[in-house]
């Protein structure tokens, strides 16, 4: 198999008409990047009638070469698709699932159109009334995801994504000399935060809970594991779309919760406009707010402390005092 880059495009275009993804007079006539592609590879495909995403899954990070990742990934991503299938909420906002083939590790999917991803709402000095919709539908399409059941748990242990992600949330940002490309600005306060014991400590059984080694009270959902800007796209039509679910998992859904609680934070929503946003996320039976704030709060620190920087249009005082709060908001 030709690696998924523009280069490749006549041996590309070739494999999808021997995969039936192709008729036999089609042919592929442009390959270009599609979105920036952090964990895979991910081309728009264009013939002279239509668009459509081919996503090829490597062994390493495409964003970061240097960092190993399980080539299965796509293979839980496809699950994914197929587990929504049966849902019209989940459906509607994701692409749509139009061909795998597992040996070249190549999903094939819906182009939902060119619109950017939104990591630009952390460039909001405070929340975006005119963006409440799209809040609400995020928050909606996520309830949906943890309500789902039917579907076969046993395709989303997902245990070598979870191992690198529980590195890189969980311990990589709180190590002394990590390598990470932080702001020199919290040099200081990253050395107290990597050599604070209990906080530490606190990570680490976050982890445990993470990697499902730690029993919680909230009843284990499908999580798609990744749920920030980045896995955001804007849609004319619908408002916005989710994708890249590479990462998803059956866990605590607090988790998911977390993650979206943290991003809200950097784009600038006080306290009181994140609950009016969850207002509409039904909660699972068990669920803890309090857990989900402590996630909230280590996803909080490792994008200021760890390798997964965020184009944040922050001042160091910000950051410092996102930090500090994580810090009070881990012990909660």
């Amino acid at each position: 198999m030709a690696d998924l880059v523009p280069e490749n495009l006549q041996a590309i275009s070739m494999l999808c008409r021997t995969l039936g993804w192709l008729s036999s007079d089609e042919a592929i006539l442009r390959l270009s990047q599609a979105g920036e592609g952090n964990m895979n590879r991910t081309l728009r495909a264009e013939t002279g009638s239509r668009t459509f995403i081919l996503k090829q899954s490597v062994p390493y990070v495409a964003k970061y070469p240097q960092i190993a990742a399980p080539e299965q990934r796509i293979v839980v991503e496809d699950h994914f698709y197929q587990a929504i299938q049966a849902d019209g909420p989940l459906r509607i906002r994701m692409p749509r699932r139009l061909g795998f083939a597992p040996e070249f590790r190549l999903l094939m999917l819906e182009d939902v159109g060119r619109g950017a991803d939104m990591l630009g709402v952390y460039a909001n000095t405070g929340s975006d009334a005119g963006d409440r919709g799209v809040y609400t539908a995020l928050v909606y399409w996520l309830w949906r995801l943890h309500s789902l059941r039917n579907f076969d748990v046993t395709g989303f242990t997902n245990e070598a994504m979870r191992a690198l992600n529980h590195a890189h949330i969980f311990v990589i940002p709180l190590q002394v000399d990590n390598g990470a490309a932080i702001d020199p600005s919290l040099a200081e306060i990253a050395v107290r935060f990597q050599t604070d014991t209990p906080l530490i400590d606190l990570a680490a059984a976050l982890g445990e809970i993470y990697l499902g080694n730690t029993t919680h009270a909230s009843q284990p959902c499908l999580l798609h594991g990744d749920f920030y800007p980045g896995s955001w796209l804007r849609n004319e039509r619908l408002g916005v779309m989710i994708i890249d679910p590479e990462f998803a998992f059956f866990g605590a859904p607090e988790f998911d919760v977390g993650v979206f609680v943290a991003h809200l934070t950097f784009a600038g929503f006080s306290q009181q406009d994140i609950m009016g946003t969850l207002r509409s996320y039904v909660t699972p039976a068990g669920f803890e707010y309090s857990l989900a704030i402590r996630f909230a709060a280590i996803e909080i620190i490792r994008r200021l402390l760890g390798v997964a920087q965020l184009p944040l249009q922050a001042s160091s005082e910000q950051k410092r005092t996102w930090l500090e709060t994580a810090r009070m908001m881990i012990n909660s």
